[in-house]
Protein backbone atom coordinates (compact mmCIF):
# COMPACT_ATOMS: atom_id res chain seq x y z
CA UNK A 1 0.00 0.00 0.00
CA UNK A 2 2.85 2.67 0.56
CA UNK A 3 4.65 1.78 -3.14
CA UNK A 4 0.47 2.28 -4.49
CA UNK A 5 0.37 5.86 -2.17
CA UNK A 6 4.07 6.50 -3.48
CA UNK A 7 2.54 6.11 -7.25
CA UNK A 8 0.01 8.17 -6.24
CA UNK A 9 1.72 10.58 -5.29
CA UNK A 10 3.49 11.22 -8.66
CA UNK A 11 -0.16 11.06 -10.62
CA UNK A 12 -1.75 13.83 -7.99
CA UNK A 13 1.44 16.84 -8.12
CA UNK A 14 0.26 17.97 -11.47
CA UNK A 15 -3.29 18.23 -10.73
CA UNK A 16 -3.22 22.08 -11.18
CA UNK A 17 -0.62 22.89 -13.89
CA UNK A 18 -2.07 25.30 -15.35
CA UNK A 19 -2.53 27.29 -11.88
CA UNK A 20 1.07 28.77 -13.33
CA UNK A 21 -0.13 30.73 -15.26
CA UNK A 22 -3.57 30.89 -13.93
CA UNK A 23 -3.19 33.93 -12.23
CA UNK A 24 -1.25 35.75 -14.47
CA UNK A 25 -3.58 35.77 -17.08
CA UNK A 26 -6.00 38.40 -15.05
CA UNK A 27 -6.47 41.04 -17.38
CA UNK A 28 -5.72 45.05 -16.99
CA UNK A 29 -8.35 47.37 -16.50
CA UNK A 30 -9.05 48.33 -19.99
CA UNK A 31 -10.28 52.27 -20.87
CA UNK A 32 -11.45 53.01 -24.72
CA UNK A 33 -9.63 50.93 -27.15
CA UNK A 34 -8.24 47.48 -26.23
CA UNK A 35 -5.55 46.63 -23.85
CA UNK A 36 -3.12 43.51 -24.01
CA UNK A 37 -0.79 41.74 -21.60
CA UNK A 38 1.39 38.01 -21.62
CA UNK A 39 2.80 36.84 -18.43
CA UNK A 40 3.54 33.67 -16.03
CA UNK A 41 3.76 33.13 -12.71
CA UNK A 42 4.89 30.56 -10.04
CA UNK A 43 2.70 28.16 -8.06
CA UNK A 44 2.77 26.26 -4.81
CA UNK A 45 0.13 24.09 -3.48
CA UNK A 46 -0.72 20.93 -1.58
CA UNK A 47 -2.92 18.19 -2.92
CA UNK A 48 -5.91 15.68 -1.24
CA UNK A 49 -7.80 13.20 -2.57
CA UNK A 50 -8.12 9.97 -4.88
CA UNK A 51 -6.14 8.81 -7.87
CA UNK A 52 -7.19 5.00 -9.43
CA UNK A 53 -4.98 3.04 -11.94
CA UNK A 54 -5.38 -0.05 -13.51
CA UNK A 55 -3.50 -3.55 -12.33
CA UNK A 56 -3.48 -7.20 -12.95
CA UNK A 57 -5.24 -7.57 -9.95
CA UNK A 58 -7.97 -4.92 -11.21
CA UNK A 59 -8.28 -1.47 -10.55
CA UNK A 60 -6.66 0.37 -7.45
CA UNK A 61 -8.15 3.43 -5.83
CA UNK A 62 -6.12 4.76 -3.18
CA UNK A 63 -6.58 8.23 -0.79
CA UNK A 64 -3.35 10.79 -1.16
CA UNK A 65 -2.33 13.88 0.88
CA UNK A 66 0.30 15.89 0.24
CA UNK A 67 1.58 19.16 1.56
CA UNK A 68 3.53 21.82 -0.50
CA UNK A 69 6.92 20.46 0.39
CA UNK A 70 5.79 16.98 -1.04
CA UNK A 71 4.68 18.29 -4.21
CA UNK A 72 7.51 20.28 -4.90
CA UNK A 73 10.06 17.38 -4.46
CA UNK A 74 8.52 15.91 -7.22
CA UNK A 75 8.09 18.38 -10.19
CA UNK A 76 11.33 18.16 -13.07
CA UNK A 77 10.02 20.80 -14.93
CA UNK A 78 7.30 23.08 -16.02
CA UNK A 79 6.28 26.14 -18.04
CA UNK A 80 3.53 28.09 -18.73
CA UNK A 81 2.27 31.10 -20.29
CA UNK A 82 -0.97 33.21 -20.32
CA UNK A 83 -1.97 36.54 -21.84
CA UNK A 84 -5.23 38.71 -22.09
CA UNK A 85 -7.09 41.22 -24.42
CA UNK A 86 -9.36 43.58 -22.81
CA UNK A 87 -11.61 46.45 -23.89
CA UNK A 88 -14.28 48.25 -21.95
CA UNK A 89 -17.39 45.50 -21.69
CA UNK A 90 -14.89 42.21 -23.12
CA UNK A 91 -12.16 40.66 -21.79
CA UNK A 92 -10.18 36.99 -23.92
CA UNK A 93 -8.36 35.34 -21.48
CA UNK A 94 -6.03 32.82 -22.50
CA UNK A 95 -3.31 30.67 -20.80
CA UNK A 96 -1.29 27.19 -21.61
CA UNK A 97 0.74 25.25 -19.34
CA UNK A 98 2.27 21.90 -19.05
CA UNK A 99 4.58 20.09 -15.97
CA UNK A 100 6.53 16.93 -15.67
CA UNK A 101 6.91 15.06 -12.60
CA UNK A 102 9.02 11.97 -11.72
CA UNK A 103 9.88 9.67 -8.98
CA UNK A 104 12.21 6.75 -9.10
CA UNK A 105 14.13 4.53 -6.34
CA UNK A 106 14.97 0.79 -6.54
CA UNK A 107 11.08 -0.60 -7.02
CA UNK A 108 9.34 2.27 -9.02
CA UNK A 109 9.80 4.50 -11.65
CA UNK A 110 6.78 7.13 -12.80
CA UNK A 111 6.66 9.88 -14.97
CA UNK A 112 3.69 12.24 -15.31
CA UNK A 113 3.53 15.08 -18.13
CA UNK A 114 0.38 17.17 -18.01
CA UNK A 115 -0.55 19.37 -20.30
CA UNK A 116 -3.85 22.05 -19.65
CA UNK A 117 -5.16 24.79 -22.23
CA UNK A 118 -7.98 27.10 -21.03
CA UNK A 119 -9.91 30.25 -23.36
CA UNK A 120 -12.63 32.23 -22.28
CA UNK A 121 -14.10 34.86 -22.37
CA UNK A 122 -15.64 37.54 -19.70
CA UNK A 123 -18.06 40.12 -20.32
CA UNK A 124 -18.71 43.15 -17.53
CA UNK A 125 -22.20 43.23 -17.52
CA UNK A 126 -22.95 44.91 -13.79
CA UNK A 127 -21.19 47.52 -11.36
CA UNK A 128 -21.99 48.28 -8.19
CA UNK A 129 -20.05 51.41 -6.95
CA UNK A 130 -16.68 50.81 -7.41
CA UNK A 131 -17.39 46.88 -8.09
CA UNK A 132 -17.44 45.48 -11.19
CA UNK A 133 -19.10 42.37 -12.27
CA UNK A 134 -18.48 40.12 -15.54
CA UNK A 135 -19.79 36.70 -16.64
CA UNK A 136 -17.14 34.21 -17.50
CA UNK A 137 -17.41 31.29 -20.68
CA UNK A 138 -15.03 29.68 -22.41
CA UNK A 139 -13.05 26.08 -22.67
CA UNK A 140 -10.89 24.06 -21.02
CA UNK A 141 -8.43 21.20 -22.32
CA UNK A 142 -6.43 18.73 -20.08
CA UNK A 143 -4.38 16.03 -20.89
CA UNK A 144 -2.28 13.49 -18.90
CA UNK A 145 -0.01 10.82 -19.92
CA UNK A 146 1.89 8.69 -17.91
CA UNK A 147 4.99 6.21 -18.48
CA UNK A 148 5.77 4.18 -15.36
CA UNK A 149 7.25 0.79 -13.92
CA UNK A 150 7.53 -1.49 -10.96
CA UNK A 151 8.99 -4.53 -9.56
CA UNK A 152 6.27 -5.08 -6.99
CA UNK A 153 2.92 -3.94 -8.58
CA UNK A 154 2.50 -4.80 -12.08
CA UNK A 155 0.62 -2.22 -14.18
CA UNK A 156 -1.79 -3.57 -17.11
CA UNK A 157 -2.36 0.14 -18.91
CA UNK A 158 -0.12 3.41 -18.82
CA UNK A 159 -3.21 5.93 -18.60
CA UNK A 160 -3.21 8.37 -21.72
CA UNK A 161 -6.43 10.39 -21.17
CA UNK A 162 -7.40 13.58 -22.17
CA UNK A 163 -11.12 16.04 -21.83
CA UNK A 164 -12.67 19.04 -22.97
CA UNK A 165 -14.94 21.39 -20.68
CA UNK A 166 -17.11 24.23 -20.92
CA UNK A 167 -16.42 26.69 -18.40
CA UNK A 168 -18.67 29.29 -16.86
CA UNK A 169 -18.42 31.40 -14.03
CA UNK A 170 -18.29 35.13 -12.22
CA UNK A 171 -15.74 37.38 -11.69
CA UNK A 172 -15.52 40.57 -9.26
CA UNK A 173 -13.11 43.28 -9.47
CA UNK A 174 -12.63 45.92 -6.86
CA UNK A 175 -10.34 48.91 -8.01
CA UNK A 176 -8.56 49.87 -4.16
CA UNK A 177 -6.40 52.75 -5.15
CA UNK A 178 -4.65 54.08 -8.75
CA UNK A 179 -2.54 50.93 -8.94
CA UNK A 180 -3.96 48.31 -6.84
CA UNK A 181 -7.41 45.79 -7.40
CA UNK A 182 -8.63 43.04 -5.09
CA UNK A 183 -10.32 40.54 -7.90
CA UNK A 184 -12.39 37.37 -6.75
CA UNK A 185 -12.99 34.53 -9.43
CA UNK A 186 -15.51 31.51 -9.74
CA UNK A 187 -15.89 29.46 -12.27
CA UNK A 188 -17.20 25.68 -13.00
CA UNK A 189 -16.32 23.36 -15.32
CA UNK A 190 -18.17 20.24 -16.82
CA UNK A 191 -18.41 18.19 -20.07
CA UNK A 192 -16.15 15.00 -20.44
CA UNK A 193 -15.26 15.35 -16.98
CA UNK A 194 -17.28 15.01 -13.69
CA UNK A 195 -17.09 18.53 -12.90
CA UNK A 196 -14.13 21.16 -11.84
CA UNK A 197 -14.88 23.85 -9.07
CA UNK A 198 -12.32 26.75 -9.31
CA UNK A 199 -12.15 29.81 -6.65
CA UNK A 200 -9.37 32.49 -6.56
CA UNK A 201 -8.80 35.45 -5.03
CA UNK A 202 -5.83 37.71 -5.71
CA UNK A 203 -4.26 41.55 -5.19
CA UNK A 204 -3.04 42.99 -8.52
CA UNK A 205 -0.66 45.76 -8.42
CA UNK A 206 0.16 47.51 -11.52
CA UNK A 207 3.74 48.80 -10.30
CA UNK A 208 4.84 50.17 -13.52
CA UNK A 209 3.42 51.74 -16.63
CA UNK A 210 3.79 47.57 -18.26
CA UNK A 211 4.36 45.81 -15.88
CA UNK A 212 1.63 44.39 -13.68
CA UNK A 213 1.95 41.94 -10.09
CA UNK A 214 -0.08 39.56 -8.02
CA UNK A 215 -0.46 37.36 -5.27
CA UNK A 216 -3.40 34.86 -5.47
CA UNK A 217 -4.73 32.33 -3.11
CA UNK A 218 -7.42 29.67 -4.95
CA UNK A 219 -9.04 26.55 -4.90
CA UNK A 220 -9.14 23.74 -7.31
CA UNK A 221 -11.53 20.86 -6.76
CA UNK A 222 -11.31 18.47 -10.33
CA UNK A 223 -13.22 14.81 -11.11
CA UNK A 224 -12.22 13.04 -13.89
CA UNK A 225 -13.44 9.16 -14.40
CA UNK A 226 -15.52 6.61 -12.29
CA UNK A 227 -14.58 4.67 -9.20
CA UNK A 228 -17.50 2.14 -10.08
CA UNK A 229 -14.99 1.42 -13.34
CA UNK A 230 -12.18 0.14 -11.79
CA UNK A 231 -12.40 -3.29 -13.34
CA UNK A 232 -12.55 -1.81 -16.71
CA UNK A 233 -8.68 -2.02 -18.53
CA UNK A 234 -8.63 1.12 -19.32
CA UNK A 235 -9.67 2.42 -15.81
CA UNK A 236 -8.22 5.50 -14.60
CA UNK A 237 -9.89 8.16 -11.49
CA UNK A 238 -9.19 11.25 -10.41
CA UNK A 239 -10.26 12.96 -7.94
CA UNK A 240 -8.63 15.65 -5.88
CA UNK A 241 -8.69 18.92 -4.23
CA UNK A 242 -6.17 21.38 -4.85
CA UNK A 243 -5.57 24.71 -1.91
CA UNK A 244 -2.61 26.87 -3.52
CA UNK A 245 -1.24 29.80 -3.10
CA UNK A 246 0.88 31.89 -6.39
CA UNK A 247 3.10 34.76 -7.52
CA UNK A 248 2.45 36.50 -10.90
CA UNK A 249 3.79 38.62 -13.42
CA UNK A 250 2.63 40.35 -16.60
CA UNK A 251 3.54 42.52 -19.38
CA UNK A 252 1.06 45.02 -20.51
CA UNK A 253 0.81 47.37 -23.45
Amino acid sequence: MNRMRKLGRVWLIVGTSLAIVSQAALAADAGEGWRFGIGTGLSSFSLDGEIGFPTVLGGVVVDVDLSNDDTSDLVQSGAGLAGFAASEKWTILAAFGKVTLEDEDSNLKAEWDKSQAEITAVYNFASLGSNNFGAQFGVRYTKHEWDFSSRVLTITNSPDEDWTDAVIGVIHTLPLTDTWSWRNTANYAFGDSEGTTFLQTALLWQAFEHWRFSIDARYLDTEFGDKDDRNDSDFYYYNVEEPAFGLSFMFTW
